[in-house]
């Protein structure tokens, strides 16, 4: 994006001050962007990054108390809402991830950016590969609730919210699931450890994650993490399973005539246990205190 501004934009310049705003990352400066029709004696460039959540007007207020005097054009890749555009405080313009991608693609076909296949990995490579994201970047967790939604339905529209996330934990257990007669079969799990809602819970592949935005973040209390003993005692029911099995008997034509659930446990003291930091989405609600709504499982916890 930063190398399709210096193409396109005239006298492209960085900001001489280094200001930054929250989750908002500065492009530059330019005289204008014939592209955009700017029509004004400097444009400062912004950027917002790819993220889950949309950018909301209350952002977009903050935004303006922090942004250069002027006229801020916004580059976003998150979702816009609609009543951003109502903001008077500042000038300013903000394209959506339609305009921007449509503006992108403009410039892959008249050749200004060249575009190129992600090349082919095999499935070996992209779990290595996403391994090592997992241990370096921190994710978030795709919601659960809309808050739009959450809102109307207990007739509470009209307050003020801001998005942020909360920090969790990912915990991930390498071991082997011992059946009722010596079988042993060898297995990987994600759980996730919400300290909000003092719940361990399974992660399937449908849980996918995405990389954290630049929100402000959020500590639970201390003592709502699982302690050591505790935390043992929950991986190990959680990961445990009830198999149908043979009974043993038979009726008079050999088939089987009942069959019993058998336990799969782990011995979670041989397994290999390691963690990292995850984020969950939720929102700061402004109403009489300001609480945090959980954008997973939709309770509101004190700030």
């Amino acid at each position: 994006m930063r190398d399709l501004l210096r193409i396109r934009a005239v006298n492209l310049k960085e900001h001489e001050t280094g200001q930054k705003t929250h989750g908002f990352t500065s492009l530059g400066v330019a005289a204008s962007i014939p592209d955009f029709e700017t029509n004004t004696a400097e444009v400062f460039i912004w950027h917002a990054p790819s993220g889950i959540l949309p950018i909301t007007r209350s952002e977009i207020i903050r935004f303006g108390m922090d942004s250069p005097r002027g006229f801020n054009l916004i580059l976003s890749q998150r979702p816009v809402q609609s009543d951003c555009e109502t903001v008077d405080t500042f000038d300013f313009q903000i394209l959506g991830p339609e305009e921007v991608s449509k503006w992108i693609g403009q410039a892959v076909l008249s050749g200004d950016l060249i575009a190129s296949a992600r090349g082919i990995e095999s499935h070996d490579t992209i779990e290595k590969n996403s391994s090592t994201i997992m241990e370096t970047e921190t994710r978030v967790m795709k919601p659960l609730i809309d808050i739009t939604s959450w809102a109307t339905q207990r007739g509470m529209e009209g307050f003020s919210y801001s998005p942020l996330l909360l920090t969790a934990r990912l915990w991930t257990v390498l071991g082997e699931l011992q059946g009722p007669n010596g079988e042993g079969e060898s297995g990987r799990w994600m759980i996730l450890e919400d300290p909000w809602s003092q719940t361990l819970s399974l992660l399937g592949e449908e849980d996918k994650m995405q990389m954290a935005p630049l929100l402000r973040t959020v500590e639970p209390p201390n003592g709502n993490w699982l302690s050591e003993v505790r935390l043992y005692e929950e991986l190990s029911k959680i990961i445990e399973e009830r198999r149908r099995g043979d009974s043993g008997e038979t009726s008079i034509s050999g088939s089987v005539r009942s069959m019993l659930l058998q336990k799969w446990s782990i011995n979670i003291d041989m397994a290999s246990i390691s963690d990292c930091k995850i984020l969950i989405p939720g929102w700061s609600v402004h109403m009489e205190s300001e609480k945090i709504l959980h954008g997973r499982n939709g309770r509101l916890y004190g700030s």
